[in-house]
């Protein structure tokens, strides 16, 4: 039995050498491969052997600008593009050990998405090819299928939603319930406000049957400061603008009644030397009011809020010159005759008795009898 054994292991290592050639010749048959389909890559892609990464890709992305079909270039051709991205793929590979398809997708997206010179649509998003009514329809198709997609995805959105309402029973169910509440809450108040017309409780309302009050909208002046005006004109106040306006008016007549006042005693138009001066003097006078009435008109029209409410300056030379040519003239005035007249005030004692009552009037008696007896 082990001669037996000795012989079949004497046998398998006699073997053992012929086996070993048949593998390495294998292994290396199949690297001269690779090399020559990688020295292949390099000759489509017109670069020298063993280049770096960046040489093959900058290669690659001028081959493919060069032949893709949606370059526009006059040397397109789809089999050679293909061609050389299969070759970028290989080296790519080989250089880094991995096969970046990322890269390749990005440089064919850039290449198909520059939009040449000589395209006359440029509408539609970009959607499908041919005439412009095929892409109208095509355009049409694709935003009815992403209408539809983005309505299957909101039913999706709700009924999760609904299904996590139900099967949580916390924040949510106490948010139902509040609106459950409100719900009842108008009800409750639409019955009782029902109930109250069955009674004929809104027959004797004030106002019933009249129109609403017109609310005035001043279109210069803003909410806010239209609301505060109400409410002061409802309170009782008088915005500063026109209680201004009634004071420059007042101010105004009261300038020209004075001046026609003043005008009077004067004789008439072209005025004598006397006169003249005496005039000169009653307009320096009233200079200084108008220049007054001036300076509120100048505050008046900064604050009132419309400009065809705003005032002009008193001209006072214009005035003053009207008065003067046809005022009221040459009129006298009475003269009130000076009587000495002494008023004496009695003071009435306490005890009915009105003794400096006496004494001023005999003191006054005395006086008069004094003057007409002179006299």
């Amino acid at each position: 039995m082990s001669k037996t054994l000795l012989t079949i292991s004497l046998r398998h290592l006699d073997q053992a050498p012929f086996y070993r050639p048949t593998f390495i010749a294998a292994k290396t048959i199949s690297s001269k491969a690779a090399e020559k389909k990688i020295a292949e890559c390099y000759y489509v892609l017109n670069i020298p052997p063993n280049s770096k990464q960046d040489a093959v890709r900058e290669a690659f992305l001028d081959l493919a600008k060069k032949f893709h079909p949606d370059s526009g270039s006059p040397e397109a051709d789809m089999d050679k593009f293909v061609a050389v991205e299969a070759a970028f793929r290989t080296l790519t590979k080989h250089n880094t050990g991995v096969s970046n398809k990322e890269e390749v997708e990005k440089i064919v997206y850039d290449i198909r998405h520059t939009a040449p010179q000589h395209r006359q649509y440029l509408s539609y998003d970009g959607y499908g090819h041919g005439t412009i009514f095929q892409r109208q329809k095509q355009y049409t198709q694709a935003r009815a299928q992403k209408a539809a997609i983005n309505v299957m995805e909101h039913r999706l959105e709700k009924a999760v939603a609904s299904d996590k309402t139900l099967m949580k029973k916390g924040e949510g169910y106490r948010k139902k319930h509040d609106i459950k509440t409100k719900y009842g809450f108008d009800r409750l108040v639409e019955d009782l406000i029902q109930e109250s017309i069955s009674k004929g409780e809104f027959e004797n309302l004030s106002g019933k049957g009249k129109p609403l009050k017109s609310q005035n909208d001043n279109p210069y002046v803003d909410f806010t400061t239209h609301k505060l005006n109400e409410v002061l004109i409802n309170n009782g106040f008088t915005p500063e603008w026109i209680t201004l306006a009634k004071e420059i008016d007042q101010e105004i007549n009261s300038l020209k009644e004075e001046i026609r006042s003043d005008r009077m005693p004067l004789g008439p138009y072209p005025l004598s030397e006397a006169d003249a001066s005496k005039w000169e003097r009653i307009c320096e006078l009233n200079r200084e009011l108008a220049s007054s009435i001036n300076l509120k008109i100048n505050k008046y029209n900064l604050i009132v809020p419309l400009l065809n409410k705003q005032k002009l300056h008193v001209e006072f030379d214009k005035i003053s010159d009207d008065i003067l040519k046809n005022g009221v003239h040459s009129v006298v005035r009475a003269k009130s005759e000076n009587v000495n007249v002494r008023k004496t005030e009695y003071v009435s004692s306490s005890d009915g008795v009105d003794l400096f009552g006496v004494f001023f009037k005999a003191l006054g008696d005395l006086i008069t009898f004094n003057n007409k007896k002179n006299s």
